[in-house]
């Protein structure tokens, strides 16, 4: 029983540990946002972004969508939490029926409305110009 309590105090020590709250707030992200969280985003490059549903919980399945315009590809993408940090989530984006996709989730953590950030990393294959893009969501529970 002794071994049960402090395997449970060491995962519960952890969790709390690992989803440390960030000093960043979600209204002052959003306010240098160029799009509106949980919505259909296009950027001034013509790439687009959007979930799988517009409700997210964690520790479900979800899929992120992009379409590009044909000159661009995904160099590099990840998740990060804004308003707790839980470290980041590589994303792992494949062409499907034209589309780029990346079927994830993201762990629970004791607040229940996380903000999340996409970074979206894509290369100009014309000019070599590399952009970073950022995609807000919410998962709450």
């Amino acid at each position: 029983m002794l071994i049960y309590r402090l395997s449970l105090f060491t995962a519960v020590f952890f969790l709390l540990t690992a989803c440390d709250f960030s000093k960043n707030t979600g209204e002052k992200f959003l306010k240098n946002a160029t799009c509106t969280a949980n919505l259909p985003c296009t950027f001034s490059n013509d790439v687009k972004v959007w979930l799988s549903e517009k409700t997210l919980s964690p520790e479900t399945p979800f899929t992120i969508f992009s379409d590009l315009p044909t000159n661009l590809t995904i160099e590099d993408a990840k998740l990060k939490g804004i308003t707790m940090y839980m470290g980041y989530i590589p994303q792992q984006f494949k062409k499907h029926n034209g589309l780029w996709q990346s079927d994830t989730m993201v762990g629970i953590c004791s607040e229940q409305n996380m903000l999340w950030n996409l970074e979206l990393t894509v290369k100009d294959n014309t000019t070599s110009l590399i952009q970073t893009l950022n995609y807000s969501f919410y998962v709450t529970y």
